[in-house]
């Protein structure tokens, strides 16, 4: 899980908490830590449901857009040998399965963006349905009541559908595109693909 661009030129910013400890079992969106720049302080939520294995940086630390943040396994390891998380693998298999993973479509949904923003409005597409798209890459850009920001892609792959046009309201939560990956599948039977949230941008 990478610091994802926030825009506004913004390069690197300080860690101010960790909300998570090493060991520890996350789910979608739940708060990983705070990061503050020179013009917000943001709640960082997570991408993914799993199990925190590494933290890459301490309170107090400056780190810059790109970076790692902290390693989470989500159970989507390859199924030819038992995964090390076994405890994370059966909820995951399932909530994958039950969202149509079609073998490596990964939906990219609107993180929560903290200071009690429900809902954005889409201001701009950087992509369009068919184009190719690398990890970072600027997806989008919204704007809340306080803040424009580009969000950036957290896979590398294929755009296969976006789910809301310019001007449209977009609810926290919600599906901004499905990317199709081309992500190292296991050799065994239609394994499902883990769906994902986009790296959070602050506002």
């Amino acid at each position: 899980f990478k610091l994802a661009d926030i825009g506004e030129g913004i390069a690197e910013v300080q860690l101010t908490e960790w909300f998570v400890k090493e060991g520890d079992t996350v789910k979608e969106m739940d708060n990983l830590c705070s990061v503050e720049s020179d013009k917000a302080s943001v709640e960082l939520t997570s991408p993914y449901a799993g199990k925190v294995v590494k933290l890459y940086h301490k309170v107090s630390d400056t780190v810059k857009v790109g970076s790692p943040l902290v390693d989470i396994s989500d159970g989507s390891a390859p199924a030819a040998a038992p995964v090390s998380s076994a405890p994370v693998a059966p909820a995951a298999a399932p909530a994958a399965a039950a969202a149509g993973g079609g073998g490596g479509v990964q939906a990219f949904k609107l993180a929560d963006i903290g200071e009690g923003i429900a809902e954005v409005q889409l201001t701009e597409w950087f992509v369009k349905e068919g184009d190719m798209v690398k990890e970072m890459d600027n997806i989008c850009s919204v704007e809340s009541d306080k803040a424009s920001v580009e969000l950036t892609s957290p896979y590398t792959g294929k755009v296969v559908k976006i789910h809301h046009k310019v001007s449209s309201t977009v609810k926290v939560g919600s599906v901004l595109v499905e990317i199709q990956t081309a992500s190292g599948a296991p050799a065994a039977a239609a394994p499902p693909s883990t769906t994902r949230v986009a790296a959070p941008a602050p506002a």
